[in-house]
């Protein structure tokens, strides 16, 4: 993950999501169950690492599909601290559930101004860093900032990370709330009566983060 690890996306998927009332207690790890990741800058592989969405409609219905990292980079300081970011390839939005004319009308409309406008608003961001002594049920939180068209929140997830032969491997389950991002299609937040044709606001993504 040698640079920018920000979520969405990146899609209609593209919330954060908290629930219950008891507070986070961060989970008491010996020493040996906190991985060893050497310190400096490392790249994210783009062909191995992936994101995959999840949007949702009040009908249960939902629909499945991917995004592509343009780069992105993960620094480590000698103090375990984790920093870094990912830029996500807007115009690579594809649904992977359907085929043929129904795909392409849903990866149009996805596209289009009535979600994430990626003709003028082709990339997305993701910055992260984490504190190298925070875990939560054996994985790191992080904080950081997810852009979506322009406009910037906080946002905060959970990542195991692990280090083999060099390369540092991460999974995390990133939620947004896309009305935050000025994506309105189908909103209860923006337009009432929709019945069946409410489309939930959260996305949820899944992240696998390689580097080279």
């Amino acid at each position: 993950m040698k640079k920018t690890l920000f979520l969405l996306i990146i899609i209609p998927l593209f919330v954060i999501s908290s629930c219950g009332q008891k507070k986070e207690k961060s989970s008491s790890l010996s020493k040996e169950d906190v991985p060893s990741i050497a310190q400096g800058q490392y790249d994210v592989n783009l062909t191995e690492s992936k994101l995959e969405w999840i949007g949702k409609q009040l009908s249960a219905k939902e629909h499945r599909g991917t995004l592509n990292i343009k780069k992105g980079q993960i620094s480590i300081d000698d103090s375990g601290v984790i920093n870094g970011g990912i830029e996500i390839d807007m115009l690579s939005i594809n649904t992977t559930d359907i085929k043929g004319r129904g795909k392409d009308r849903l990866d149009g409309h996805l596209k289009s101004p009535d979600f994430f406008d990626v003709e003028k608003h082709p990339v997305a961001f993701l910055k992260f860093k984490s504190d190298s002594k925070d875990y939560l049920d054996g994985q790191l939180k992080f904080v950081g900032e997810l852009t979506i068209k322009n406009i910037t929140h906080p946002i905060s997830f959970q990542s195991k990370i692990n280090s083999i032969n060099g390369k540092l491997s991460a999974n995390a389950k990133v939620a947004f709330d896309r009305s935050l991002y000025d994506v309105r299609y189908g909103s209860g937040k923006f337009f009432d009566n929709l019945g069946d044709r409410l489309i939930y606001d959260e996305i949820n993504i899944d992240v696998l983060i390689i580097t080279i």
